[in-house]
């Protein structure tokens, strides 16, 4: 997947490694700029709520912590590790917002580490448009000649606004696209994507990767210690899924992770 410089755009602090990090590793080591913005990863300062402080004990941090700031310092770490360049948005996790009547956007579901959006919550179209604004004023600076970000396989409305935003500005500003599968989330709830008017997904494409890379790729992931209880949680053994989802996927049983091209269809757009 030659390119000579990529921008990469994740929801989270963690999903652009754990989705496509090998493909990423593997596009710096053939030359390419490799950036990997993260939408957010915005500061949120106390009070919490219910949600938010179960994931902060889930994820083995003190209510003193500054969750996303321990957060941004393991993905420096873990795309380091890779050689790719990051930038951390300034838009806060569901986990930290709010509606406009006050209550929280995210619920904590009891006896567990589910999260339960709230029903009755608006549309995300304002948001949308401004990570759209941000994700443009990247594009104008860093000029890249590909653009991959999520799928959004799975239903959360910080994917979903990270994926339409991405869509929005990769069609204004003329920059092709691809889409990455949500992992380890889709191999647990798999889904069916849906799109806004004017796109719609190409053939996927398997991206093989090396066994060297593949393994920088699990020892990137595990720079992101807060989340392994969480994503090991349950016997789901993440390392191990991953490995037997590549291997389900790949034409050769090796490593390699899946992408989709993007198509547009201005008559629709």
């Amino acid at each position: 997947m030659p390119s000579r410089r990529l921008l990469a755009i994740s929801p989270h602090l963690d999903d652009a490694v754990l989705s496509f990090g090998a493909g990423l590793a593997q596009a710096a080591r053939d030359g390419a700029e490799v950036l990997v913005d993260t939408v957010f990863a915005g500061t949120a300062p106390p009070p919490y709520s219910a949600a938010a402080e179960r994931m902060h004990a889930v994820w083995g941090l003190s209510p003193e912590d500054d969750a996303p700031l321990h957060r941004r310092n393991e993905d420096i770490a873990a795309l380091a590790h890779l050689g790719l360049a990051y930038r951390h948005g300034r838009f806060l996790d569901s986990i930290y917002r709010r509606l406009p009547d006050g209550r929280w956007l995210t619920d904590h579901v009891e006896g567990g580490q589910k999260l339960a959006m709230a029903q009755d919550s608006p549309g995300d179209d304002d948001l949308v448009a401004e990570i759209e604004d941000d994700i443009e004023a990247i594009v104008a600076e860093f000029e890249p000649t590909l653009i991959v970000t999520c799928a959004a396989v799975v239903d959360h409305p910080d994917n979903l606004a990270t994926r339409d935003a991405a869509l929005s500005a990769a069609r204004a500003m003329n920059v092709p696209i691809r889409l990455w599968e949500d992992l380890p989330y889709s191999m647990f709830t798999p889904g069916k994507v849906e799109f806004p008017p004017g796109f719609r997904l190409g053939d996927s494409e398997f991206v093989p990767a090396s066994a060297e890379n593949w393994k920088r790729k699990n020892e990137a992931v595990e720079c992101y210690s807060s989340q392994l209880t969480m994503l090991n949680g349950r016997n789901k053994n993440l390392f191990a899924r991953l490995d037997e989802h590549a291997r389900k996927n790949s034409p050769r049983g090796g490593f390699g992770e899946t992408i989709w091209p993007v198509l547009v269809d201005e008559d629709n757009g």
